[in-house]
């Protein structure tokens, strides 16, 4: 335990000075809003964000942003065929997509410095003149619609979808940003295109995150010239009301698996409360404590873990796959009941903090993954927080855990995929109510 400590002190030494060599700076250019982190890295990531996500359009069109901002890279554009532009991405190691999840889309890039002007030519392609080709669109479509059918068999992504359509029925998270085999096999490239131009499209909707080895004075100098032209029209956000989980509820899905998948679904913080970095932590403490009872001690399940997920809707989860789902579950409420009486104890707060502080610096310590932080974090409603999150961390105590853990679990939501009988044999625990 002294080597695993010391290594942790001075990787994050280390990591301290590796990502604290710049701060991120907010400005405007020709109201496009642009985020910028200089780093020393030879590497530039250069990232349009559109906001809105799949509060965008009806559920009866899920599928319609991934599949629009998808094509914008695989369809091709005036400039460049569809073949074109991916020889050029493979000549030069560019890599560049398009998709959109639950609160936003977006256009990525990322490439090497030498080639930058070689990867801003199809970033600026993409954004500004994706033609939508009837054949590639087609070919485009069937390849969403098979990774749709390899999700619906899989058991963790087919759980994971359950999971969010059961707890935010009713509201626009209901909706898989991914769609579903007849949505996205109904939208026309004529859709997709009019829903580009015409609703992505919006000075007012998107702003560019930019990250890696390139001055302030040349990226201005290209949105200027390539962006400046971007419509502007009227944007208003949507409101968000989070559902509320008080009680606990169950919802079965019979399904013949060799093992029975769980996931318990709960309350979380927003990303601008208070709260929400003790709850970060204490969820990774919580997870630590899962994996010791359900898997070391008891050999239940190979992976059981517990995160909270960050978003508009904000939720937690924790996750089991078992042969035993009565022995599970039980063991996760003993988990909560036991937190929530006795809190963290400063010894595994500590061990927690440490690695989970180490982790998140090594995860943002590519370029892509700065970007992608500070994109998260200014949709959130907090640039800033993606400077400012692993201080924050560093001020978190056990009493902070404690309360935040106790605050928000308040009932689960639990969803089953697997052998019913087995999951009837576990009722008590699933209705066990959180203390």
């Amino acid at each position: 335990m002294k080597y695993i400590i010391c290594f942790i002190v001075t990787g994050l030494a280390m990591l301290n000075t590796a990502t604290s060599q710049s701060k991120t700076e907010k400005f405007s250019v020709n109201g496009i809003t642009v985020l910028m982190k200089p780093t020393v890295k030879d590497i530039i990531n250069v990232s349009v964000y559109y906001r809105g996500g799949v509060a965008d359009y009806s559920a009866d069109k899920a599928g319609l942003a991934s599949l629009s901002l998808s094509a914008t890279t695989q369809c091709g554009t005036k400039d460049y065929s569809k073949d074109a532009f991916k020889d050029k991405a493979d000549k030069y190691g560019i890599r560049i997509y398009g998709t959109s999840g639950y609160d936003y889309g977006v256009i990525n890039l990322n490439c090497i410095s030498k080639y930058f002007d070689e990867g801003w030519s199809l970033l600026a392609s993409a954004v500004k003149n994706p033609v939508y080709n009837e054949k590639e669109f087609g070919l485009l479509k069937q390849k969403m619609i098979s990774q749709i059918n390899n999700q619906e068999s899989d058991p963790d992504s087919k759980i994971n979808k359950m999971s969010l359509e059961n707890t935010f029925k009713g509201t626009v998270y209901e909706t898989d940003p991914q769609g579903d085999t007849a949505t996205v096999d109904n939208i026309t490239a004529a859709e997709a295109k009019d829903f580009y131009y015409n609703t992505l499209l919006n000075k007012n909707k998107i702003f560019i995150v930019v990250a890696g080895k390139i001055s302030k004075e040349d990226i201005t100098k290209k949105i200027k010239k390539v962006f400046s032209d971007i419509p502007s029209r009227p944007y208003k956000a949507p409101e968000y009301q989070v559902p509320q989980i008080t009680a606990n509820s169950l919802h079965i899905e019979p399904r013949t698996l060799a093992t029975n998948y769980i996931i318990g679904v709960m309350n979380s913080p927003l990303f601008t409360s208070p709260d929400y970095v003790a709850n970060k932590v204490a969820f990774a403490t919580f997870s630590d404590n899962l994996f010791i009872e359900i898997r070391t001690k008891r050999n239940l399940s190979y992976a059981p873990y517990a995160y909270s997920v960050t978003g508009k809707m904000p939720y937690s989860i924790m996750y089991v796959s078992t042969t035993d789902p009565k022995a599970s579950v039980e063991v996760m409420d003993n988990v909560i009941d036991r937190l929530k009486k006795d809190g963290f104890s400063q010894k595994e707060f500590n061990e927690s903090k440490n690695l989970y502080i180490t982790s998140n610096y090594m995860k943002e310590e590519s370029t892509s993954a700065l970007a992608s932080s500070l994109g998260r974090a200014e949709i959130l409603g907090d640039w800033k927080m993606s400077d400012e999150f692993i201080d924050k961390v560093q001020k978190v105590t056990p009493a902070d855990m404690t309360e935040s853990f106790k605050k928000y679990i308040k009932g689960i939501n639990w969803n089953y995929l697997g052998d019913e009988k087995a999951a009837d044999a576990a009722k008590d625990a699933f209705d066990k109510k959180v203390d």
